[in-house]
């Protein structure tokens, strides 16, 4: 019995050096390509978003700015008055009139509804239009976008 253990851990032993350089061959290889996928690989670089500004006038004729961002309006600024700080509504898609024009919701200053209307139906372009709504008052002008 002491022989055949004698054997075997023998014969492990001296196998020992052999596995422990292949070990340290597949670490160092490894760590070579991960090296070099990651120096001389190209990178894909992040796309700019599309992004546009919508000016209108609202039903007070202060101006309002409906942004549109990767194609969602994401929020309307209302510039009041120069006494007073712009009011800035985030707005949330909703639904689609029977007129296929997308339409979003947002709040103004927790008091009121505000309810912006893609004019474009959804394909919106520099020159695209949008109507905005303060609590079912109406712009005076509808917001023009544009770059």
């Amino acid at each position: 019995m002491s022989n055949l253990m004698t054997k075997f851990f023998s014969s492990v032993w001296h196998k020992f050096p052999q596995q422990i350089s292949k070990l340290v061959a597949t670490l160092v290889i490894t760590f070579v390509l991960l090296f070099v996928s990651t120096t001389f690989l190209p990178v894909p670089l992040a796309h700019a978003a599309y992004s546009l500004s919508c000016d209108g006038l609202d039903a007070g004729g202060n101006p309002y700015t409906a942004s549109y961002v990767n194609g969602l309006f994401t929020q309307v600024r209302f510039d009041r008055s120069p006494d007073l700080p712009p009011v800035v509504s985030e707005l949330t898609y909703d639904t689609v009139n029977e007129q296929g024009q997308p339409i979003y919701r947002g709040g103004y200053l927790g008091m009121a509804d505000v309810v912006l209307i893609d004019l474009s139906g959804g394909n919106v372009k520099p020159g695209s239009e949008v109507s905005v709504a303060v609590d079912n008052l109406w712009n005076q002008e509808r917001g023009i976008c544009g770059v």
